[in-house]
């Protein structure tokens, strides 16, 4: 009889600790859902600050004439990239 209420004490222990650990493992997937829509945003932070810093960098490269030379020779490289890739899928 005593090993049977042994039993059933570590029976209850265990579906203790089992519930406490649902509960920190709820807990644990709700804030890394907020850490990753936080990271999701800081991203997104990042991406439009390197945009707005290579539209800065044009803008003063254009601002010299050497500057505009660079850009130029640029713009034509990628426009000869664009051009054939529409002639690639022309194709």
């Amino acid at each position: 009889m005593q090993e049977l209420t042994l039993l059933h004490t570590k029976l209850d222990s265990l579906l203790k600790k089992y519930t406490t650990l649902q509960q920190e493992n709820l807990r644990l997937t709700n804030e890394l859902g907020k850490k990753n829509e936080e990271l999701n945003k800081l991203e997104g932070k990042v991406t439009t600050l390197k945009e707005k810093l290579a539209t800065e960098g044009t803008i003063n490269a254009l601002a010299d004439k050497d500057g505009k030379q660079i850009v130029k020779q640029q713009l034509n490289v990628l426009i000869k990239d664009i051009d054939k890739l529409l002639a690639s899928l022309n194709d």
